[in-house]
């Protein structure tokens, strides 16, 4: 068995967590709280720990992750813990990440998946944190597209934009549609088109141009945009 000392460091930067790395002996070095004047206007650092195998970084983590992972100073790890050690670790960080993600705004699946990926979280982990989100209703796709639909329309974009939008939200074909039709079947494009275009000028033909211009971009179709351009009051 390899000696074990503790070393005090706060320069080691952590890699990313890979399940199924091999060897036997953990070795703590603690990191030290790199504490700054108060008026020196700095930040202090945060508190971590660094995790060392056989003399190799290994790990760095929180003080309140290294309480959950249940490792002492000296303690042997075989094949099997280190595994089970490095994968409650990845569990904890993505359960912790989507929490506080989805705390900043609602988020897709497909966009939860892709800031985990991001963050080398294993996929298989990563699916997991996701579902438990979604399982007590903090990831719901359906009622994020209906909110995002709705929320263009108020906004008074056409529904091209809107649909651009929820698939850029990563959200589903199903979901998109479904959510579109809830918020646009029912009114009518051109009456939007008159309200987006509000005091935009047509009194000739470049102005005219330019305001159907306009309005395609917001996500009008080209015939709505017209018609609602040559019905302007202004414009006569």
């Amino acid at each position: 068995m390899a000696a074990v000392r503790t070393t005090d460091t706060s320069d080691m930067v952590p890699g990313p967590i890979a399940v199924g790395r091999s060897s036997n002996v953990l070795l703590v070095m603690r990191v030290d709280v790199v504490r700054e004047a108060e008026d020196a206007g700095r930040r202090r650092r945060r508190r971590s720990v660094a995790l060392r195998l056989d003399g190799a970084a290994w790990l760095r983590v929180a003080p309140e992750e290294l309480a959950e992972l249940g490792i002492a100073d000296g303690d042997v790890l075989d094949d099997d813990r280190r595994t089970a050690v490095e994968t409650t670790l990845a569990r904890s960080r993505a359960r912790r990440f989507v929490v506080n993600s989805l705390a900043v705004r609602p988020q897709s699946v497909s966009e939860l998946e892709r800031k985990l990926a991001a963050r080398e979280i294993p996929q298989a982990l990563a699916r997991e944190a996701i579902e438990l989100a979604t399982g007590y209703g903090f990831v719901d796709d359906a009622e994020l597209a209906r909110q995002l639909a709705h929320g263009m329309r108020s906004r008074k974009y056409g529904r091209r934009r809107a649909e651009q939008k929820l698939k850029a939200r990563g959200l589903s074909d199903e979901h998109a549609a479904a959510a579109l039709a809830q918020a646009y079947d029912a009114g009518d494009e051109l009456a939007l088109a008159r309200a987006a275009l509000g005091r935009r000028s047509t009194v000739d033909d470049a102005a005219r141009r330019k305001a159907v211009g306009f309005l395609v971009r917001r996500g009008f179709s080209s015939d709505a945009a017209w018609m609602a351009v040559k019905s302007d009051p202004a414009g006569d």
